[in-house]
């Protein structure tokens, strides 16, 4: 977990950001996709085996949280106004306007499984016949990998 945490310091320290407002999953218009997936905050960490929500609505707003025994590790939020970042790990919220950070995978992914090239070349994404795809940082050693819902 300490790793997770200096990934979230590190890579977005001083950051501050709209408060943007909380997103209900039963309003019409959003699509919900889950899958399990696992977590390498860094090439040194230990891999954290979770599960993977990618929400997205027509209005362009998301959602994604990697949660693990349903307590949300990371929850990553962006729509027109914003994005925000934030974990119960760690106190304090980390937030931009405009383009969401690069620095992070979870505003990389906008579907399950991911199909589209990621918008920053920080991360490469592999995608197999069998379903299966693994979206990581080659300098960091970051990844996320799962298998299609």
């Amino acid at each position: 977990m300490d790793a997770m945490l200096l990934v979230l310091a590190g890579g977005l320290a001083g950051c501050a950001g709209p408060e943007l407002p909380p997103i209900n999953l039963a309003a019409p218009g959003w699509t919900v996709q889950e899958t399990q997936a696992v977590w390498r905050p860094k090439r040194e960490a230990p891999e954290l085996i979770g599960e993977l929500l990618v929400a997205t609505h027509p209005d362009g707003s998301r959602l994604v949280q990697f949660s693990k025994q349903s307590l949300p590790l990371v929850t990553a939020q962006a729509n027109t106004n914003g994005w925000s970042l934030s974990s119960p790990l760690r106190s304090g919220r980390f937030g931009g306007t405009h383009t969401p950070t690069d620095r992070v995978p979870w505003f990389q992914l906008t579907e399950l499984p991911p199909k589209k090239a990621p918008v920053s070349a920080r991360w490469q994404l592999n995608t197999e016949a069998s379903g299966t795809w693994r979206l990581a940082n080659a300098r960091t050693g970051e990844s996320v990998e799962g298998v299609a819902p």
